[in-house]
């Protein structure tokens, strides 16, 4: 046995049961995940907007990153950390 490939997979392991455990959190809520990205330092989780959003923005625990435009208008990017991931999701500005 590769003790450095069992230690390699057991890190990927936990990533996904971090990852897991977010989205079981964030789905309590009713929070729609769209999708999972687990490379680079923070799992990324990317979300449905959801009235939360709006109370995290207020409340300081999350903020808006990003503002923009593309092919379907003006847009801005929030962020919050939740279990160790960041998660985003994107509005329309009209």
């Amino acid at each position: 046995m590769n003790i450095k490939n069992a230690s390699d997979n057991q890190k990927v392991l936990d990533v996904l049961f971090q990852v897991r455990s977010a989205v079981m959190s964030l789905n309590e809520r009713g929070i729609k995940v769209l999708g999972v990205s687990t490379s680079g330092i923070n799992p990324v989780i990317r979300i449905e907007r959801h009235a939360c959003c709006e109370q995290f923005i207020r409340s300081g625990k999350a903020c808006y990153l990003e503002f923009g435009n593309s092919r379907h208008g003006y847009y801005k990017q929030g962020v919050f950390m939740h279990r160790g991931c960041r998660v985003y999701w994107s509005e329309s500005i009209h």
